[in-house]
C-alpha cells in the first residue's frame, strides 16, 4: 500500500431550507443515501466513509474515514486484498 491521495483545503458547506450551513451534513455517513457530489467513479462498499466524495475515484472496499477535502484515485494506492480485509483508514493513504 502506498500514499497516493492528496488532501486539499476547502470549506465544506451544504444548503438546508435555503440557508448555507458550514460543515458536513449529518446524513453523509453510512449508505450512500445522504452523499452528494460526483460518485460516478466510486465502487465498493462505502458504508464507513463520511464526507464529500466528489474528488475520489476507485475501489473503496475496506476503506473508512473522513474523505472531505481528499482527492485522488484509490486504485493508485496499490491496496492489496489483505489490506482491505484489515481495513484502511483513509488518512493512511494521503501523501
Amino acid at each position: 500500500m502506498k500514499k497516493a491521495l492528496t488532501k486539499i483545503e476547502n470549506n465544506l458547506y451544504y444548503y438546508q431550507d435555503g440557508k448555507r450551513i458550514e460543515g458536513v451534513h449529518k446524513d453523509i455517513r453510512g449508505y450512500a443515501n445522504g452523499i452528494s457530489g460526483d460518485v460516478s467513479y466510486i465502487s465498493g462498499n462505502i458504508s464507513n466513509i463520511i464526507g464529500d466524495v466528489s474528488d475520489i475515484r476507485g475501489d473503496v472496499r475496506g476503506i473508512y474515514g473522513y474523505v472531505s477535502g481528499i482527492s485522488g484515485n484509490i486504485d493508485n494506492c496499490e491496496i492489496t486484498e489483505e489490506d482491505r480485509k484489515k481495513g484502511i483508514d483513509i488518512s493512511e493513504l494521503i501523501k
